[in-house]
């Protein structure tokens, strides 16, 4: 059982409410509600309610197994669910011409801790692009970039190599498009983009559509890089 005390000022509904929290995807959260896992204040949810500051959400849901696995996403494919790993979501997307790692798993406590920018969890990515990319790369990604589109963080490093044409660059926010977006700003025409490393989990050995199921001890690993408790 998990209880839950809403602190939101503005009224939200109750699936966008737990999605935030990280309890999982708005279509397990209404799933949640149908089996009547959720209550509000002692009442059982209903699909579509609300919830406001000071309200108390308590879940309670059968012991699950959970799941862990890393997919090396190809390029050309959208995110999404794969048949190997039928119940589980991934937790972020690569854009569907962008190809690497990716993590799934049914366990949303992963999602707020791997995915919410507060916490600063490191992801890695090799660009190749067209021009030649310049020292002042470097000096203006470290200090953020602000476009019209909308404002992204500094990076946490970046190297260029391949006589310019190839970055590879550690990102501890994940905005949609992101790198492209800062790169383009900086007039370099992307490539290709692939997503190397999460965290402690790299890329390697891990061919272009294959899944790896994580064992114990790499799931140890990841649930403290998490700083969740098993």
């Amino acid at each position: 059982m998990r209880e839950l005390h809403v602190t939101s000022k503005e009224s939200v509904r109750i699936n966008v409410f737990l999605r935030d929290e990280g309890v999982g995807s708005r279509r397990v959260i209404d799933d949640y509600i149908t089996k009547k896992y959720i209550t509000i204040n002692g009442h059982l949810a209903t699909l579509g309610s609300k919830v406001v500051k000071g309200d108390t959400v308590t879940i309670s849901s059968p012991h699950k197994e959970y799941i862990y696995a890393l997919y090396h996403k190809p390029r050309g494919e959208v995110t999404g669910r794969i048949p190997e790993l039928e119940d589980c979501e991934p937790m972020g997307r690569l854009d569907k011409e962008s190809e690497g790692l990716l993590l799934y798993t049914n366990d949303y406590r992963v999602s707020d801790a791997l995915l919410n920018p507060k916490h600063g969890r490191e992801k890695e990515y090799e660009i190749t692009v067209r021009e030649k990319a310049t020292p002042r790369v470097i000096t203006l990604l470290k200090k953020g970039i602000y476009t019209q589109e909308g404002t992204f963080a500094p990076v946490k490093s970046v190297s260029i190599y391949n006589e310019g044409h190839s970055l590879r660059i550690v990102l501890t926010e994940g905005k949609k498009h992101e790198i492209r977006r800062m790169l383009n700003a900086l007039n370099l025409t992307v490539m290709s983009l692939k997503r190397v490393r999460i965290m402690s989990f790299t890329l390697h050995g891990l061919k272009s559509g294959a899944v790896h199921i994580l064992v114990p001890r790499q799931i140890v690993t990841l649930l403290r890089d998490c700083n969740i408790t098993k």
